[in-house]
């Protein structure tokens, strides 16, 4: 055993080896870190650690909220004067139009014969009731 004192060669502190010629670290700690850093430098990768930079968390401003509520307004002017009126989707204000100006799908019934007088059985959805045209 050596009674010499070494320096780590990670860290730089003083130790006496427990192994004679063979421990370079003083201990396990600074030899894995060694190797981390060691590994690093091969592939070029930043060091994580060293990077101590606080993480700041950004803070909300009225001018922002305002900025914010000023892009969407024009985003949605824009919006609304370029797209077609028939690419428009409908509100529940159009659909009640619709429903209150009598509004009503007739839908041919195809498993019905016509009458003798050549008249058809359509259903009429709106008021669900079977009419002959």
């Amino acid at each position: 055993m050596d009674r010499y004192r070494y320096n780590c060669n990670y860290c730089g502190t003083e130790y006496t080896p427990k192994r004679r010629f063979k421990q370079k670290y003083c201990s396990n700690s600074c030899r894995v870190n060694a190797f981390t850093q060691r590994k690093k430098a091969k592939n070029n990768l930043p060091d994580i650690k060293k990077d101590k930079t606080p993480i700041t968390k950004d803070k909300m401003s009225w001018s922002g909220v305002g900025n914010a509520a000023a892009g969407t307004l024009a985003t949605n002017l824009v919006t609304s004067m370029f797209t077609k009126e028939e690419n428009k989707p409908a509100t529940k204000g159009d659909i009640q139009k619709l429903l209150n100006n009598g509004f009503s799908k007739m839908v041919l019934i195809k498993n019905l014969p016509p009458r003798i007088d050549g008249t058809r059985a359509y259903f009429d959805t709106l008021k669900q009731v079977l009419i002959y045209k």
